[in-house]
């Protein structure tokens, strides 16, 4: 019963928020979108996606628990995901309030750049073929990856004079624009976290398999290495 909670309440959270989004008013110095109400909300769940993942890296360096280092990829994976989401849910507004789909705005940028690194650390990892060391190095990348994430999102558009984005739009907006965009952030937010569970259960099923699947090849190692060190020791004495 616990199990199926959470999916159900996420369900029925989501689709209300879906339909309130279409009868709020607009933000302060913005047109009125149904996308913003997925793109501000998904781009948040990016970044606590990306910060639970590193906290399941360091829980993995901590513990050595190959459930923490699933959950760090579920995180990470569910995240990036999400950031697609955000980006083409940005264009769609930057396409009503700016006339183009891209305009080079920092936040643009950012989650560009947000993507593109965690690309590249899905690609680092899945080139380790140790398991151990793929783990120790994802751990790592997770943490550095958070750090880009926050650089990227939060910091790098004060470090530029332009940027299309107003920056009153969550203080200034009406309050009811305000109410659904934190409903549906908290709706997004547990969306994450099923999704996330479900990937991390399907990788622990998938990490049964596999080691179920070498139990029967380990008697025969052990066997062909005794034969190999009966040998030498043979060709020892034969000497």
């Amino acid at each position: 019963m616990k199990i199926m909670l959470l999916p159900i309440i996420t369900l029925i959270w989501v689709t209300a928020g879906a339909v309130i989004a279409w009868t709020m008013p607009a933000a302060n110095q913005l047109r009125a979108t149904p996308a913003a109400f997925y793109h501000v909300p998904m781009a948040i769940a990016m970044e606590i996606a990306f910060v639970l993942s590193a906290l399941y890296g360091i829980g993995w360096l901590r513990g050595r628990r190959v459930e923490s280092d699933a959950r760090s990829v579920a995180y990470a994976e569910v995240g990036f995901a999400f950031g697609i989401v955000a980006l083409i849910t940005g264009s769609v507004w930057a396409k009503i309030n700016w006339n183009s789909y891209w305009s080079w705005d920092p936040q643009q940028i950012g989650i560009v750049a947000t993507l593109l690194t965690y690309a590249a650390l899905f690609s680092l990892r899945g080139a380790t073929e140790d398991d151990l060391r793929r783990r120790d190095y994802w751990a790592v990348y997770a943490i550095l990856g958070v750090i880009a994430a926050i650089f990227w999102t939060f910091v790098f558009r004060h470090l530029t004079s332009f940027s299309l984005h107003p920056s009153k739009t969550l203080t200034g907006s009406d309050p009811l624009f305000k109410f659904a965009l934190r409903f549906n952030i908290v709706g997004f937010t547990m969306l994450l976290i099923w999704i996330a569970n479900l990937r991390t259960r399907v990788t622990m099923v998938e990490e049964r398999l596999h080691d179920r699947a070498l139990q029967p090849l380990q008697p025969l190692a052990s066997a062909a290495n005794e034969e190999t060190k009966e040998a030498k020791d043979v060709q020892w004495v034969s000497n």
